[in-house]
């Protein structure tokens, strides 16, 4: 089968900068021909706080993708995450006055949306329901008649600062960007149950340094909140509670750690390099309930926000029977059971290894995002105006197409 297209995808996140390139088919599916990362120090709860740490790694993650591969990358999809994105409903009208619903009515209703959006730049606008005069809960108006079309939409945005830092660290690896995607919503197209497609269902992504609790109506991407709070904090935790390196933390926490204590871990002992005050490394012998009893308290935090997220939401009454849970810290032994228990919900985990063919390729739910990102790729032909980053649309010159001006004098 010959691949109609290449499409390549970098995760920007708290811990790690990922690059992922795809084959694209005909038939709508995909497989992962290569993939890079490495650890990412300038980011903190999805923000962009040193862009010579982070432009660094972007160029390793793609020079791993591209060495893998013998291609070279010249655009991609670019994620969008933290505190400075915001995820809100915006409803708004059209007079159509009796005639039928055109695509380029569609267009102008969702613009409008998004021309409401002040003081952010726009990344994304969902169209989640349609009204048309009193009828409502219609999904697809076009070649329906109305007086009034009328639309509920999800606008996700970001802080133009946010937004001019990441053009600034592609443009300084000579990438251009095709699309920004948010984080969560990626990560959902990636994880949804497609055999519960027809029902709500919240996609929690464990990030490294955030956390997104993230709801989709029927499939539809219509919500999302964030937490600065990650699993990078529980191997904080463990560093500081047992004075051990941070990448000795984070080593004992992928093997040996939990999402709570247990009796059983009582009966197994670990082996810990501890730094002395003369930072001198020494083995010690430490219980393996010891360091379950330092994880399990942060768990805890992030699962009581997560709680405050969703019953705080005016979502919580239809999004509280499927819960996927995803991302780096969805791989902690026991946070599956842990989260149900917490939460008196059913939770479920997907991995990717279980329903992606890879062809071989090493990826695991670090890469969700990516492997989002993607399927949003193949997705934009077909929702132009949902998912195209169109800068074109405005008469007057956009803010993006400054900043590149801007970049192309200045870098």
């Amino acid at each position: 089968m010959n691949a109609k297209q290449i499409v390549s995808v970098i995760d920007i996140g708290s811990t790690k900068v990922s690059c992922c390139i795809a084959n694209i088919f005909e038939n709508n599916q995909f497989n992962i021909i290569s993939a890079g990362s490495c650890i990412c120090y300038g980011v903190k709860a999805g923000i962009i706080v040193d862009i010579d740490s982070v432009t660094k790694s972007v160029a390793k993650a793609v020079e791993m993708a591209e060495n893998a591969t013998n291609l070279r990358i010249k655009s991609v999809y670019v994620n969008i995450s933290g505190r400075y994105v915001q995820s809100k409903i915006v409803s708004t009208k059209l007079h159509i006055g009796g005639r039928l619903i055109k695509h380029q009515d569609i267009t102008n209703i969702l613009l409008e949306c998004r021309d409401r959006n002040y003081n952010m730049e726009t990344v994304h606008v969902v169209p989640i329901m349609f009204e048309l005069d009193d009828l409502n809960g219609i999904t697809e108006p076009i070649g329906m008649f109305a007086n009034i079309l009328k639309v509920d939409a999800n606008v996700v945005s970001i802080s133009k600062s946010q937004l001019s830092n990441i053009l600034v660290c592609l443009s300084k690896c000579h990438l251009d960007i095709l699309g920004f995607v948010h984080s969560g919503y990626a990560s959902g197209l990636c994880m949804l149950d497609d055999s519960l497609s027809e029902s709500n269902q919240i996609v929690i992504d464990f990030g490294g340094g955030e956390t997104s609790v993230n709801f989709f109506y029927k499939g539809i991407f219509c919500g999302s909140e964030s937490i600065p709070i990650g699993s990078k904090n529980i191997t904080k935790d463990i560093s500081y509670g047992l004075h051990v390196s941070f990448n000795n933390a984070e080593r004992l926490k992928t093997l040996y750690g939990a999402a709570f204590a247990s009796h059983d871990d009582n009966k197994e002992n670990i082996m810990i390099p501890v730094i002395d005050e003369d930072d001198v490394v020494s083995l010690s012998q430490l219980s393996k309930i010891e360091l379950n009893r330092i994880i399990q308290p942060r768990v805890e935090e992030i699962l009581n926000f997560i709680k405050e997220k969703i019953n705080n939401s005016v979502f919580s009454k239809n999004f509280t029977k499927n819960i996927i849970i995803t991302g780096g810290g969805s791989m902690l032994t026991g946070i599956r059971e842990f989260t149900s228990e917490f939460l008196k919900m059913n939770i479920k985990t997907r991995k990717i290894d279980d329903y992606l063919d890879n062809s071989g390729i090493q990826i695991n739910n670090e890469f969700a995002t990516s492997l989002g990102m993607i399927k949003f790729a193949m997705n934009m032909e077909e929702n132009s105006i949902n998912h195209k980053q169109d800068f074109n649309l405005d008469k007057k010159e956009s803010f993006f197409k400054k900043t590149i001006n801007w970049l192309e004098k200045n870098l």
